[in-house]
This record gives structure tokens, C-alpha cells and sequence, in this order.
């Protein structure tokens, strides 16, 4: 057969079209034009060689209308169509091991009040649930500890520093304005004193909540061969004033880090503790007192300073904990099947990463009499069964839709056959943006506790992230392929720091040499990673956590890193900007409407997270550059011209039409642009 064949001819005539993809190279090929127009114009060139007679269509016609109908329902067929190409790349990644991360829980501090007739503390257990409205609906929060809740209530604040006493003034809620607990220059033997009023000593723990002036958290440093010069912490000691005499109190769990980021410090006290007065203090009425004293140490930094104080606080998780439930086997996935891997389901849906629990009765073997005690054993949760042997007990759960995988006897351990033999013992659902709500929205108690009267969150919800969008794994989906799960490159660090266990990143970046406490200073076999967590709706520049930048750090020492390297997680340093711009509007549509899009183009461009030209976040270290804001400010429907555009950057105004530099290392967080309009143009 000679010459061009037909498919050939066909294939050469088509002119292929590029047009934007979630894909690394930002672009996909069109398949079909997928407008309704082409489906029509299609179907009229059709018109001369199937239906000669019909030469003269009116709109009128009853076959006008039915082309015209056929054009806009084939028009989301078309466009389903022309996702081939993301469908396919987001098979190889899977394929690969690259899958979507799933949504993140919120986490919030719960404040309880009780009632109980005795005066003694109340136990409230771990998973006790309350709830919150939302405009998604109910959102269910889960204590994460147990809570000894006492109906004693917060009487007296003292700072001791210098030898002597000054009183704090105190509100309905906790201290009236925000204190330095240990004074301004704080030193070894300076503290806090905390006075609680009630009936009986709140045995035999106590919780109380800090809240910390904002400031970024210390970053946190993990492996290496020689620990880093680093200043260390002070020593604080807690006691309790039994009478006249200062027992020591034994501190259970602090997640302050010293005073570092809001959290809860959770106490032993005795059972024993009679109310007292402090020494040096003037004549009061006797109150069971605590004190916090710096025993040994100094802060390497400023003074912590506390806007809140608070009793019967406990951490919580947006989140609901199912137990003892048998997993449904899927139709046509048994030992048959062509991978002979087993493939079950969970029920409850969305499931939070590394929650789930299971348990496989053990095979009997020959047992046929059902003489030997039966036994289980406990399977754990991997992400990829491609790294373990037939000895593994493992298995990888889609946390969207609930199937849980198991092995082949190849790659991963395979389940024993029966009926009803797996099972989880526990894993929890929920997750989701949803989850972060404001203060004072959990207010409904869902578990019924006795002596329980209220429950409370006094500051807002963080965290809560929900299902990783596809066109963000495809984006980072070959960084992940380059990297194979270790940090060889520094963005290297930056990729694998989103999968850490236990911490909210939305993006990372790893820089050689950085150590934010020894800035302008590269230190050998030290890799810093700068850490930006999910936004929120508190118009603040989003800032890691303690517990995130420390789950970061250990996460990538113990998982990625090579043996010698210190990870330093620290708080991205961000670069306030604002935008000023003399705008020319279209006289024909709403100034209001033309104002409030070409403002949200404008901090949709500088955002952190989904900024930038690819909008995958603002770049680190990218120069804000005048001739890109004025084509975003252009690129809005009814704005005919910019007159003029100038920025202020941390407070400094820029000359008009000047481009600004930051920090190789640094990103961008937008104000609230001013749009001045400058009059209507013909």
C-alpha cells in the first residue's frame, strides 16, 4: 500500500492546540474544539449530504431547533473529552505512587464548665464530642485527652519579680489585659502565681490554656552529627502552695514549648493542698495557689507575653472515631483477581491519614475443630505496598473513597480467607476546611456526661484542609517521581515536607545551609525548610505551629534525609505589600463590581498559597515587578487603563512604577489594595 492512508492524511490536516493544564508543563493538547458553536457548525456542514432537500433552515424550523439542542448537551460530553490527557497523567502518577493527599482535620482548644455538687473535678474522658454549626453543616470536635475538669474558677494573678509581688487586674474570661508572667527582664527566681477559688483542690490533675502574644514560632531542629549552638531554654518549675509550705507539682504535658504558641500545660497536683497566701503578699483571703518559676535559664529572645488564661482546657480534633467494625469485602477483588491482592471497604467516609487501625484474625491452619484459641494480629497503614515482602503485614487505604488494600504474599503480607475476619478496631473521619471554625462556634454538647454544663472554644479553630485538588498533585507529582521519598536536592525538602505526619503544610521550601537563629550565616550539613501551613479567613499571613514545624523536622530526618543532616522547619518570613493603583473604569458597567474583581486579581496574584503566574503560590524570593500587576489589573473585565501603580512594602512607600526585590527566601502577603478610579474613558 502506497501514498498517504486516510488516518495519516487526517492526522497531519488537524492543527493541534495547546491550552491550559494542570500538568508540570502547565499546558495539555486540545482534543476537540468543545463549543457548542463547532458541535452546530459541524452538524450544518453535515446538512448538504444527508438532507439535500432541506436547503432553506428557519430559526423557526423544528430541525434548527433539535441541531441547536444537540449542541449544548454535546458540549460537556466534548469537554469530558478533552480531560483525557489529565485523566492519563493522573493514572501514571498513581500508578507511580503519587496520590492526592487527603483532607486535613482542624484542631481547636475547648474550654469545659462543670457543675459537680462536691466540688471535685469531673473526668472527662478522650473522644468526648461537641459540636458546631456551620454553613457545611454540623461539624463534630473530639477531645484528644482525657480532661480532669474542676468547677474552681480563676481568682487571683500575681507576678513575682525582684522579690515582690504584683497583682494582675482580672476580667469575667481571665486576665483583663495582656502580662508578661515573668516580668519584663525575666530571671531565675522570678514567676506567676495563680490563685483558684472552690470548694475542694482540683484532683488529681488540672488543665490550664495559654494564649501567647503572636509571635513565630522557635523553628525546630532535628538529626545531625553535633547538636547546634543553640541557647537552651530555661527551666521552669511548677509548685503548689499546700498551707505554707510549696509542694512540687509534676507537669504531665505542655504544649506551649515554654511558652512558645498557645496550647495547654496539664499538672499532678496533691490530693492534699490547703488554701494559703503567697509569702510577702498583703493580708487576702485564702486561695489554693500555683506557682511558675524560672528555676534555672534565661529566653534567648523577648520576654513571652500572655493575653489569656484559662481553666479546664483540652486539645481537640475536628473529628469523629469509629470502633470494632468489620470490613465489606469488594465484588470481584479476591485472591482471584489479576494482582491477587484483597481490596475491602470501610463505611465512613472521609478518613483522616494514618487513623486507621485493623486488626486480621489469625489462620488456624489445620485446625478444623476450632480446638485452638483464636488470635489477631495488628496490620498498620503504609502508603505504597511496593517497598515490602510477603512478611509485611501492611496495607494502603484510598481515604476518599474507603478501600483498603492488602497484599499478594508478593508485596505486602496477604490477608488469611474467612468470613468477618478483618476488622478495624478503630480509624477516624472527617477533615476539611469546614472544621475551622470561628471562636465560640462549638458550643453543643453530643456526649452526655454528668455534671457536664457547657462547652466552649474560646479562640479559633486552625488548621483544616480539605482533599489535595488534582491539578496540585499533577503539578508536584514529578517533583515526587525525581525524589523516589529522599531528599538528595533542597527542593527536595521543600516536596517531601507536605507529607509529614501530623503537620498542616500547604507548601515547603528547602534552602541549604539556612538556620533562621544564625541569619546571613550558611552552616555546613544544615538544611533549612521554610514551612507555610493553610490559610485561614483571619486575614493574617498563614504561620506553622510549634507541633507542625516539629513534626516537619522529624519527619524528614527520620524519612528522607541523609545520616548527618540537620532539618531546621522554621516559619516562612513574609513581606508586607500593599498596591495602590489609579484605575480608568468602563462608564457602561457597576464600578463597585469592576473595583471588588480587580482588587480580588490583585491579592489573588500576591497570594502565598495559590498566587503567582502558575498559581501554585507566590515564588520564594520572587521580585514584585510593576509591569505584571498592571497586566492582572488590565486582564479584569472594566478596567480600560492604569494611570499609575506604586507599592508599600512593610510600611516603606515605593516611587511610583518601580519594581521591589525581597528576600531570596521570602514571600509576599497582600493588603487590601487601594483602587482609586480617575474618571470615565470614551
Amino acid at each position: 500500500m502506497t501514498g498517504d492512508v486516510w488516518w495519516e492524511k487526517a492526522a497531519r490536516d488537524q492543527d493541534g492546540r495547546l491550552v491550559p493544564g494542570p500538568g508540570p508543563t502547565g499546558v495539555q493538547p486540545e482534543l476537540t474544539d468543545a463549543s457548542r458553536e463547532a458541535v452546530r457548525a459541524a452538524v450544518r456542514g453535515r446538512i448538504a449530504g444527508y438532507t439535500p432537500d432541506w436547503t432553506d433552515p428557519d430559526r423557526q424550523d423544528a430541525g434548527v431547533a433539535l441541531v441547536r439542542l444537540f449542541g449544548t448537551q454535546t458540549e460537556p460530553v466534548l469537554t469530558r473529552v478533552n480531560r483525557l490527557p489529565e485523566k492519563v497523567l493522573a493514572e501514571h502518577l498513581a500508578t507511580a505512587g503519587v496520590r492526592r493527599r487527603p483532607a486535613g482535620a482542624a484542631a481547636a482548644l475547648l474550654e469545659f464548665t462543670v457543675n459537680p455538687p462536691d466540688g471535685t473535678s469531673v473526668l472527662v474522658p478522650a473522644g468526648f464530642q461537641s459540636a458546631a454549626s456551620g454553613p457545611a453543616g454540623q461539624v463534630v470536635y473530639e477531645t484528644d485527652q482525657d480532661l480532669y475538669a474542676t468547677p474552681a474558677a480563676l481568682a487571683a494573678l500575681a507576678v513575682q519579680e525582684g522579690g515582690t509581688l504584683q497583682t494582675l487586674p482580672l476580667g469575667p474570661a481571665g486576665p483583663s489585659r495582656p502580662f508578661a508572667p515573668f516580668g519584663q527582664d525575666p530571671e531565675p527566681g522570678n514567676g506567676l502565681w495563680i490563685g483558684l477559688a472552690g470548694t475542694a483542690a482540683p484532683y488529681p490533675q488540672l488543665s490550664l490554656g495559654f494564649v501567647v502574644v503572636a509571635a513565630p514560632p522557635a523553628p525546630a531542629d532535628s538529626g545531625g552529627l553535633v547538636p547546634l549552638p543553640l541557647t537552651p531554654a530555661p527551666l521552669l518549675h511548677w509548685d503548689v502552695l499546700d498551707g505554707t509550705r510549696l509542694v512540687p507539682a509534676e507537669l504531665v504535658r505542655d504544649s506551649t514549648a515554654g511558652f512558645r504558641a498557645n496550647g495547654t500545660v496539664e499538672l499532678r497536683v496533691p490530693r492534699s493542698w490547703a488554701p494559703g497566701s503567697p509569702p510577702g503578699s498583703r493580708p487576702r483571703p485564702p486561695l489554693r495557689w500555683l506557682r511558675l518559676r524560672i528555676a534555672h535559664g534565661a529566653f534567648a529572645g523577648p520576654a513571652p507575653v500572655l493575653s489569656g488564661l484559662r481553666l479546664n482546657m483540652v486539645a481537640a480534633t475536628a473529628a469523629r472515631t469509629i470502633r470494632d467494625e468489620p470490613l465489606q469485602p469488594i465484588e470481584n477483588s479476591g485472591d482471584s483477581g489479576a494482582s491477587g491482592r484483597r481490596r475491602m471497604r470501610l463505611s465512613q467516609l472521609p478518613i483522616l491519614t494514618g487513623s486507621v487501625v485493623i486488626e486480621v484474625d489469625d489462620d488456624p491452619g489445620g485446625d478444623v475443630f476450632g480446638t485452638v484459641a483464636g488470635s489477631a494480629s495488628r496490620w498498620r497503614e503504609v502508603e505504597s505496598l511496593a517497598g515490602y515482602g510477603a512478611d509485611d503485614r501492611v496495607f494502603t487505604v484510598d481515604h476518599e473513597s474507603g478501600e483498603v488494600t492488602f497484599g499478594d504474599g508478593v508485596h505486602g503480607a496477604a490477608v488469611p480467607p474467612g468470613f468477618r475476619n478483618v476488622r478495624a478496631v478503630r480509624y477516624r473521619v472527617g477533615g476539611g476546611s469546614a472544621g475551622a471554625v470561628r471562636a465560640g462556634a462549638v458550643s453543643a454538647v453530643v456526649t452526655a456526661l454528668p455534671y457536664v454544663i457547657g462547652v466552649n472554644n474560646p479562640f479559633p479553630a486552625s488548621g483544616g484542609t480539605d482533599a489535595e485538588p488534582d491539578a496540585d498533585a499533577m503539578r508536584r507529582g514529578v517533583g515526587e517521581l525525581r525524589a523516589r521519598g529522599r531528599a538528595v536536592a533542597p527542593a527536595d525538602y521543600g516536596l517531601l515536607a507536605t507529607r509529614a505526619p501530623g503537620a498542616s503544610v500547604a507548601r515547603a521550601h528547602g534552602v541549604p545551609g539556612l538556620h533562621p537563629d544564625y541569619a546571613g550565616v550558611p552552616i555546613p550539613g544544615v538544611v533549612g525548610v521554610l514551612v507555610v501551613p493553610p490559610g485561614d479567613d483571619s486575614g493574617e499571613p498563614p504561620v506553622a505551629t510549634a507541633a507542625t514545624l516539629r513534626a516537619v523536622a522529624d519527619h524528614l530526618t527520620r524519612e528522607a534525609a541523609p545520616a548527618g543532616v540537620t532539618v531546621v522547619a522554621a516559619p516562612v518570613p513574609y513581606r508586607r505589600v500593599a498596591v495602590e493603583s489609579w484605575v480608568a473604569l468602563d462608564p457602561d458597567l457597576d464600578r463597585a463590581a469592576v473595583l471588588t474583581r480587580a482588587g480580588d486579581a490583585v491579592r489573588g496574584y500576591l497570594d502565598p498559597l495559590r498566587g503567582g503566574e502558575d498559581g501554585a503560590g507566590w515564588p520564594f524570593g520572587g521580585a514584585l515587578r510593576h509591569t505584571a500587576l498592571v497586566r492582572r489589573l488590565l486582564a479584569v473585565d472594566g478596567v480600560l487603563g492604569v494611570d499609575r501603580l506604586s507599592l508599600t512594602v512593610d510600611g516603606l512607600r515605593l516611587p511610583p512604577c518601580t519594581d521591589h526585590a525581597i528576600g531570596p527566601h521570602d514571600l509576599v502577603w497582600p493588603e487590601r489594595p487601594l483602587l482609586i478610579p480617575v474618571g470615565d474613558r470614551p
